[in-house]
């Protein structure tokens, strides 16, 4: 289950320089920290997203 929600949006700039937003979708904080990504234009695609490993054990080890 997840624990916080989030817009997400895309940022458009035109060529006077303003900034429109538009709501793309949302994603939600799980438990262990990583994110769930649910976005309009991919409405049957979830994405994950978590924070890189700096190193595996096998690299640690060397």
């Amino acid at each position: 289950m997840s624990t916080k929600k989030h817009t997400i949006y895309v940022i458009n700039t035109n060529e006077s320089g303003k900034s429109y937003w538009n709501r793309a979708g949302v994603a939600f904080e799980n438990k262990d920290g990583s994110f769930t990504l649910k976005l309009d234009i991919l409405p049957q695609t979830k994405f994950q997203l978590r924070e890189e490993k700096s190193a595996t054990k096998a690299e640690a080890a060397e």
